[in-house]
C-alpha cells in the first residue's frame, strides 16, 4: 500500500490553524463593532448640566449671574442627581456660592445657598439674657495661640483692697487678700470665648472666612503674608456671658490697678470654632513656626 497517498489526503495542520486565527479575528472585529456601537449610542444619550464659566473661578459668598455659568453636556452615565441641570438656570441665578468654585467645574446643589452668610453670625443666635463683652488681654500670658474662639476660660481679677484687710487669707475660690492688700477673686467661674479681635479690632474668625473665599493658590499666597499673620494675632477677647456675669464684671472693672488672670478650661464640652477648619489651622501654624 502506498502510504504517501494517505498522507496527502489527511487534513493540513497549518490550514486548520489559519482557519482558527481567521475565526478569532472575525469574532474580535464583531465584538469591537458592538462595543463601539454601544459607546456611540451612549455618547448620543447626554444630559445638559451647568458648570462654572469664569476665568479664575468664582469666590465664596458671591451671587451667581448668567455670565458666570454655562450649559454643558455630559454622558448620562456620568450624571448624578446632585448635579444642577441646565433647565434650572433661572433658579440658580442670584444664589450665593458656599466656597470657591473652580473654573469649568460642574455645579452641584450643595455648593449654593439662598442667602449670603452674615458676619459674626453667632451674634444673631445669642440668647436674650446673654451679653457680649470685650476684654483686652496679653495673648502670650493667656495660652498664646492655643486659646481660640469656642474655648471656655476661668477669669480671676486682682485689685487693691481698700478695706484695709491686708494679711487676711481665705479660700481662693471665694477670694483672698495678700499681705500687700491685693485681693484676688474669681470673676468668671466659666465663660465662653465667642471670637477674638486683632490689633485693628477686627474679628479674627472673619479674617479666616475672608481668606477661605479665595482660590487655593491665592489663599496660600495670602496666608503666607506678614499682613495675614498680623491680622490673626489676638489682642482682645469677645466673651459671651449672662446678665449676672456681666454685672459682676462691671463691678470689678471700675477698680484701679486691676489685673485679670485667664486660665483655659477643658475642651471636652467645648466647640472650638477653628476646629471647623483643621487643615487651614495646621497650615497657618506651620507658617508661623517657619517665620519665627
Amino acid at each position: 500500500m502506498d502510504l504517501s497517498t494517505v498522507k496527502s489526503v489527511s487534513p493540513n495542520k497549518k490550514l486548520f490553524k489559519k482557519i482558527l486565527a481567521l475565526l478569532f479575528s472575525i469574532a474580535v472585529i464583531i465584538i469591537s463593532l458592538f462595543v463601539l456601537n454601544n459607546a456611540n449610542e451612549a455618547a448620543k444619550d447626554t444630559v445638559e448640566v451647568l458648570r462654572v464659566n469664569q476665568d479664575g473661578g468664582i469666590p465664596a459668598y458671591v451671587a451667581l449671574t448668567e455670565k458666570d455659568i454655562q450649559k454643558y453636556s455630559i454622558i448620562r452615565k456620568e450624571y448624578t442627581e446632585d448635579m444642577i441641570l441646565a433647565e434650572d438656570l433661572d433658579n440658580v441665578k442670584d444664589k450665593f456660592t458656599k466656597y470657591y468654585l473652580r473654573d469649568k467645574s460642574v455645579l452641584y446643589k450643595d455648593q449654593l445657598m439662598d442667602e449670603k452668610p452674615k458676619q459674626n453670625e453667632w451674634l444673631y443666635a445669642l440668647e436674650d439674657d446673654h451679653e457680649v463683652l470685650t476684654l483686652p488681654y496679653n495673648f502670650l500670658e493667656a495660652g498664646g495661640d492655643i486659646l481660640m474662639p469656642g474655648d471656655n476660660v476661668r477669669i480671676r481679677v486682682s485689685y487693691e483692697d481698700e478695706s484695709g484687710g491686708g494679711g487676711v487669707t481665705g479660700n481662693p475660690n471665694a477670694g483672698f487678700v495678700s499681705g500687700s492688700g491685693i485681693r484676688t477673686e474669681i470673676l468668671f467661674e466659666s465663660i465662653e470665648i465667642r471670637d477674638m479681635l486683632n490689633s485693628s479690632s477686627h474679628s479674627i474668625y472673619e479674617v479666616y472666612k475672608e481668606v477661605l473665599k479665595l482660590s487655593e493658590d491665592k489663599r496660600q499666597e495670602a496666608m503666607k503674608s506678614d499682613e495675614f499673620l498680623k491680622n490673626i494675632q489676638p489682642r482682645s477677647l469677645l466673651l459671651e456671658g449672662t446678665r449676672e456675669q456681666i454685672n459682676n464684671f462691671a463691678k470689678y472693672n471700675g477698680f484701679d490697678n486691676k489685673k485679670y488672670l485667664i486660665t483655659i478650661l477643658s475642651r471636652k464640652n467645648s466647640q472650638v470654632i477653628l476646629d471647623e477648619l483643621p487643615t487651614l489651622q495646621r497650615e497657618v501654624e506651620s507658617w508661623i513656626e517657619t517665620k519665627d
